[in-house]
């Protein structure tokens, strides 16, 4: 079935899966029938465990490719942990080109970006917060958390030299802004300078970046610490 990119059953399917991989990392092969496993090992997204199952290598992978075969990403990181979702947007910035850190942490409170992606062509870092909260999540709490990450993003500047000790990537960010990305819908744009952005529209927000952030007003930050 997934296979077929014009099945109209495909996204249910995917559903299907991501539904039995997210509750055990290995499943018969008739419990996702032959189609669907024979798709799945021929895209590298399960492979075979000792008794004969398919185990799934990465949700990250397996929910990315359901967004290809039509699925919504807000249903679809429903189905990842909250460590699989920080990877899901770690995954989406590297395959935006950039190079990517995860649970950076800095300063002598050991402060901790869930990631942190830089740019060298562009000399542009994003510091992101990830917030894996269910849509009925309340705006009042995305904006408090909003604000809270944008004295976490400054704090970072003020302390760069001595993260570039162990990150010297980072000399050659330029300028550096602040995003939360979040499953809920019930606040997004800009708050206090920070990118709130649901997970439904990562994808683009990251191939566009530099537009948002002037069509949002976000906050483009200045790094001390940069040397070109």
């Amino acid at each position: 079935m997934i296979s077929d990119p014009v099945r109209t059953d495909q996204p249910a399917e995917a559903y299907r899966l991501l539904r039995l991989f997210s509750e055990k990392s290995c499943a018969r092969r008739e419990e996702l029938g032959a189609d669907a496993a024979e798709k799945l090992l021929e895209l590298e997204l399960v492979y075979p465990g000792l008794s004969g199952e398919l185990c799934v290598r990465s949700m990250v992978r397996l929910a990315m490719n359901a967004i290809k075969w039509g699925c919504d990403p807000r249903r679809v990181s429903a189905y990842l942990s909250w460590r699989d979702f920080e990877a899901f947007v770690a995954e989406a910035l590297a395959e935006a080109g950039y190079e990517v850190f995860r649970n950076l942490r800095f300063g002598v409170r050991r402060r901790e970006f869930d990631v942190l992606a830089v740019s060298v062509p562009s000399s542009l870092g994003v510091a992101v917060d990830c917030k894996h909260w269910s849509p009925r999540h309340s705006s009042g709490r995305i904006r408090e958390v909003s604000l809270a990450h944008m004295g976490k993003v400054r704090e970072f500047l003020d302390h760069c030299g001595y993260v570039v000790i162990d990150y010297p990537v980072l000399r050659r960010v330029r300028e550096l802004l602040g995003v939360v990305v979040t499953l809920s819908e019930s606040l997004r744009g800009s708050v206090g300078g920070v990118g709130v952005v649901p997970i439904y529209y990562f994808g683009d927000f990251v191939r566009n970046l530099r537009y948002y952030a002037e069509e949002l007003k976000l906050s483009v930050l200045k790094n001390p610490c940069y040397i070109g």
